[in-house]
């Protein structure tokens, strides 16, 4: 799965905290994640009842991260989509759509620095330096 898909699926996940920023996706967007989380529970009943929770309850992905953090999460539905042609189409189409929409990939950039998903690139050769 493409990065801005899991981005795209991270952010989704957030829903009450995307609702906050004041941000609005199209109505074509969340028939696309009801699909997904369809497709998603005819595989996986326990993931998509977690992104239900987390949706409902943001605050969870940091205060359990082992159960409700969007990493988790993300992983969880990767593994699904392998495995998966339906939510793999599903997981596709609602990237599709949100980069069809003005902004959107802004917004979603903004949500994600906000709920700390955004994967900032690989790290090649890091040295840190402590100094006491």
């Amino acid at each position: 799965m493409e990065p801005l898909t899991a981005t795209v699926i991270a952010t989704l996940i957030a829903t009450k905290a995307f609702e906050k920023t004041g941000d609005k996706l199209g109505d074509s967007v969340w028939a696309l994640v009801s699909k997904f989380l369809n497709a998603l529970r005819r595989k996986d009943q326990a993931t998509a009842a977690a992104i239900e929770t987390v949706a409902k309850s943001p605050e969870l992905a940091e205060q359990q991260p082992k159960d409700y953090g969007v990493a988790t999460l993300v992983t969880k539905v990767e593994a699904a989509a392998r495995d998966d042609a339906e939510i793999q189409q599903a997981a596709q189409e609602i990237q599709t759509a949100v980069q069809a929409q003005p902004g959107a990939i802004a917004n979603l950039t903004k949500l994600a620095d906000k709920i700390g998903v955004v994967n900032q690139g690989t790290i090649v050769n890091q040295t840190n330096n402590i100094s006491l």
